[in-house]
């Protein structure tokens, strides 16, 4: 079952000793105030996309361009659990848990994939060929976003566990019992994990052994991704805050009350904060002075982290809704009716957007709204894709991940 990982992967891992900001993310400098990353330098590969959202301020959206016509290049085949009895959280005990969750992307590095499944297995795939490498089970489903980090792999799941495996064979390196659920994904620098729980904690690691550095507690469950930027981390909780808290000791600085459960992940760009609630609005907020720069109301609720490229934002909502709007105003620039709800966050890449919707298609649409095309899957898609190098990694509650392109790469 097991297989080494190619030598092109390793050579890719040699070059990753701290997980950096790729060189072509979005940062705004404003009024003479830069902010610095989070990390110093920058040696992360292109055609990689080691944490959810590709960096600790979630602003890396794809490389290469989404195929002007797709097709399936492969697809691999999970399995299923049921809820069962001792779980106890008033979920009907023979639910079926299959397929790839919210928030759910991959994480990938040279030839190598990295995905968490439904079915309580983190699974390890050749990323052009769909080949299983090996695969390590949890106790329970997994929908956290995997963070590869020097040759590991990090990632929580409903066993309420943080765990660490290698990246190389799926062993496990240790696992750190946490109160609850772990759907936050992973976000680490420096050797120091940043990550959320449903126990009404965030969580400071280390990498090495999983020691707590410290814990802070929040009010409600955390299932928003940690973003971070110089000596601050930000993340939203299901009783409607946004919460900055210091680096070295997770003291909370302070609190932005959004209304109701904040599930999306923000997205730092310089001085700006832009996430949304599930009362259905989408914020900006100047981090620096906690004031509301705009608000943007929508019917559904929003889950969809949003993408912030070229001064527009792009997001979901859970009536069907694919937004973008102008960066600075909030004002509607256009919008596009899917005909499902979205949760998925979407990939944006060479004028190219790529989501999945709750109807079992993963849309591609031009930047200016135009659908370019749709491809079916036979379930609910919550999951994030990836798009990397012209390629898209999706996952669907169908059971299978979907790998599609065009001819040639």
């Amino acid at each position: 079952m097991q297989r080494a990982i190619k030598t092109r992967t390793l050579i890719y891992l040699l070059l990753l000793p701290v997980l950096l900001l790729p060189g072509h993310s979005c940062r705004r400098k404003e009024k003479g105030i830069e902010s610095k990353p989070a990390v110093d330098s920058l040696i992360i590969p292109r055609d990689s996309l080691t944490m959810f959202r590709g960096n600790p301020a979630h602003t890396f959206y794809g490389s290469g361009k989404a195929p002007r016509k797709v097709r399936l290049l492969w697809k691999f085949k999970t399995g299923y659990i049921l809820e069962g009895e001792k779980e106890k959280r008033g979920v009907d005990p023979k639910m079926v848990w299959m397929g790839v969750a919210w928030s759910g992307q991959p994480a990938i590095i040279g030839d190598t994939l990295v995905f968490g499944s439904c079915d309580g297995k983190l699974y390890c795939l050749n990323k052009n060929t769909g080949e299983l490498l090996w695969k390590y089970k949890c106790d329970h489903s997994i929908k956290s976003s995997p963070t590869i980090y020097k040759n590991k792999v990090y990632f929580g799941a409903r066993d309420n566990y943080l765990h660490c495996v290698s990246l190389k064979d799926g062993k496990l390196v240790w696992k750190r019992k946490i109160g609850n659920d772990m759907d936050s994904s992973p976000c680490i620098i420096n050797d120091t994990i940043y990550v959320g729980g449903e126990d009404h904690y965030i969580y400071c690691f280390t990498c090495d052994s999983g020691k707590v550095v410290w814990k802070t507690e929040v009010e409600g469950s955390v299932e928003s991704s940690v973003a971070v930027i110089d000596t601050f981390l930000y993340a939203g909780s299901a009783k409607g805050y946004l919460y900055c808290l210091s680096r070295r000791n997770g003291n909370i600085l302070w609190k932005f009350k959004t209304g109701s459960d904040t599930d999306v992940s923000p997205v730092i760009i310089g001085d700006l904060l832009y996430f949304g609630s599930e009362g259905g609005w989408m914020f900006c907020l100047n981090r620096l002075t906690q004031k509301v720069v705009w608000k943007y109301k929508t019917i559904g609720r929003v889950i969809s982290t949003p993408a912030v490229v070229e001064n527009r934002i792009y997001f979901g909502s859970g009536d069907g809704i694919f937004h973008c709007l102008s960066a600075d105003s909030g004002k509607i620039i256009w919008k596009f009716k899917t005909d499902g709800g979205i949760w998925s966050s979407p990939c944006v890449s060479d004028s190219m957007i790529v989501f999945g919707s709750r109807s079992g298609k993963i849309y591609c649409l031009t930047s200016e709204g135009n659908l370019v095309w749709t491809f079916p899957t036979g379930g609910v898609i919550n999951a994030t894709p990836a798009l990397i190098n012209n390629r898209i990694y999706c996952g669907s509650h169908d059971g299978y991940l979907y790998c599609l392109g065009s001819d040639t790469l």
